[in-house]
């Protein structure tokens, strides 16, 4: 269970710092172009990771010609729906709308694993759930930069943002089911794989090129081998000895880590309400995991 736990809290970090990175990489990529290339670059590593022993290609062959379309619909709901509909949204609406709506992800997913895979949510994890979300909420308003959007654009805006949230909870509840059957490298291999194939149409037509600064490159290293394959291998590792409730609440540590990067490197402003809601989101993830 501590090796369960620190694999949650580690994945969830590099989650919080993939925000700080993108930051860095949008000065010279469009959304979908990192996307694609953060999933692409994540996806060749992790393969040659897997098909680094005799074992490894056995699993990911099985895995292919036994439950491919599973991982497919991995890698579309998790990796190009998810990220396309969130990168859309932030064209839309306002980062406070995505923000105060996704914070709702951890909760969905602790629902669809009750619901989905017939896990229980006690009422003290239920409470610690609950507390998380508040803190997160608290965080989010905390950062209000509040920038002026139409009305119309910004119900699309917040009706992509929900659409994401939703395909997000998904991908954590099905890919809780996948790493019962496979390990957690090769649940992220081939999640990955699929969804980077399926970015970089979008991605072409958006347009990018590979001229980029070493600053930037560097940034989108750390992107797809930190925040994309170490995190998403990190979570799964962890999700497969953990209840999905349970786990999920640990999502809830990642704008905690992405705030504090702000503050620490961007000098973002730390505001009361920042800091509560940082108090509360610990306090409910301690409360879920009791």
């Amino acid at each position: 269970m501590r090796v369960a736990y620190l694999a949650a809290i580690g994945a969830t970090m590099l989650w919080g710092a993939s925000f700080l990175l993108t930051k860095i990489v949008l000065t010279q990529l469009g959304p979908m172009a990192t996307a694609a290339l953060r999933w692409g670059v994540a996806a060749i590593a992790l393969i040659a990771l897997s098909m680094a022993t005799g074992r490894g290609r056995q699993v990911l062959r099985r895995a292919l010609s036994q439950d491919g379309w599973a991982f497919l619909g991995l890698g579309l709901v998790g990796v190009s729906l998810f990220y396309t509909l969130q990168n859309l949204a932030l064209v839309y609406t306002t980062s406070v709308d995505v923000g105060l709506i996704m914070n709702g992800f951890p909760t969905l997913t602790a629902v669809l694993g009750v619901w989905l895979l017939g896990e229980r949510l006690t009422r003290r994890a239920l409470v610690g759930v609950v507390a998380a979300l508040v803190g997160v909420t608290l965080i989010t308003l905390g950062g209000l930069a509040g920038a002026e959007v139409t009305a119309r654009a910004r119900l699309v805006g917040d009706l992509l943002a929900v659409a994401a949230t939703l395909f997000g909870a998904l991908y954590i509840v099905g890919g809780k089911r996948a790493v019962s059957s496979y390990d957690p490298l090769t649940v992220t291999a081939l999640a990955g794989l699929f969804g980077a194939l399926m970015l970089m149409p979008m991605a072409a037509w958006e347009g990018f090129t590979l001229r980029l600064s070493l600053g930037v490159w560097v940034a989108l290293f750390g992107l797809a081998l930190g925040s994309g394959a170490a995190a998403n291998w990190l979570w799964w590792s962890a999700a497969c000895r953990l209840p999905i409730s349970r786990a999920g609440a640990f999502l809830y540590i990642t704008p905690v880590v992405s705030t504090i990067l702000g503050v620490l490197v961007l000098a973002e402003p730390l505001t009361i309400a920042t800091a509560a809601g940082a108090g509360f989101v610990i306090g409910g993830v301690v409360l879920v995991q009791t």
